[in-house]
C-alpha cells in the first residue's frame, strides 16, 4: 500500500487518516476569501507554499521508500505513532491559531479593511502561530516516515518556504502598521516560544 514503513494495517489506516485530515484541513483553509478593499501583498507566496510542500512530500516519501540506510530503526513503531500524534497536534494548534485570527486569516498575505495587529491568545507570544502548527505537523509527518532523510527533507523544504513567506508577511505588516507592528515584533518570537 505504501512505499515506506508502516507497523500494521491499523498504522496504515491511521497514517492515511492523519494525512487526509491534513489535506482536507488545508483545502478548507485555502478556500477562505478576503474582503473587498483588501490589499494583496502575497507576491505568489501562497503558490510557493503549495508547490514546495507537494515537492517536499514527494521527495520525503521517495526517500523513506528508497533510502533504507537512513531508516529510523530503534523503537520504530513508537516513532511512527509519535509522528501521527504530532501531526494531529499540529493541526489542532494551527486550527486554534486560525480561529483566533478569525476573518483576517486568509491563504494569501493580505491587509484587510479594519485589520489590526493581533496580540492576544497565541499571538501574544508568537507572530505566526498557525505556521508553528504547520511545523509541528511537518515534524510529525517526518517522524511517521521513520526515515532521517525524509524527515530532513520535510524540515528543510518547509523551513525554507515558510521563512520566505514570513519575510513577505512581516514586510507587509510593517508597511501597514509601522511602529505598532515593529514593537510587536520586539516582544514576540516568530514560531518557537522564547527561541525563534
Amino acid at each position: 500500500m505504501f512505499g515506506f514503513y508502516v507497523p500494521s494495517l491499523f498504522g496504515a489506516i491511521a497514517f492515511a487518516a492523519c494525512f487526509n485530515a491534513w489535506a482536507i484541513f488545508e483545502l478548507i483553509v485555502n478556500l477562505r476569501l478576503w474582503r473587498r478593499g483588501s490589499q494583496n501583498r502575497d507576491r505568489f507566496s501562497r503558490y510557493l507554499i503549495i508547490g514546495g510542500m507537494m515537492i517536499g512530500f514527494t521527495l520525503a516519501s521517495l526517500a523513506a521508500g528508497g533510502a533504507r540506510l537512513a531508516d529510523i530503526t530503534r523503537a520504530r513503531p513508537y516513532v511512527f505513532y509519535l509522528g501521527l500524534i504530532l501531526m494531529m497536534a499540529g493541526l489542532v494548534f494551527r486550527g486554534y491559531a486560525i480561529r483566533q485570527l478569525g476573518q483576517y486569516f486568509v491563504p494569501e498575505v493580505v491587509i484587510q479593511p479594519g485589520q489590526r495587529v493581533m496580540d492576544r491568545g497565541l499571538y501574544q507570544y508568537l507572530r505566526h502561530p498557525s505556521y508553528t502548527g504547520t511545523f509541528i505537523t511537518v515534524l510529525g509527518y517526518g517522524f511517521a516516515l521513520t526515515n532521517w532523510l525524509g524527515l530532513l527533507i520535510m524540515l528543510v523544504v518547509a523551513g525554507t518556504i515558510y521563512t520566505v513567506r514570513m519575510n513577505i508577511e512581516e514586510a507587509a505588516l510593517l508597511e501597514a502598521f509601522g511602529d505598532e507592528y515593529r514593537d510587536y515584533m520586539k516582544r514576540t518570537k516568530r514560531v518557537i516560544p522564547f527561541v525563534y
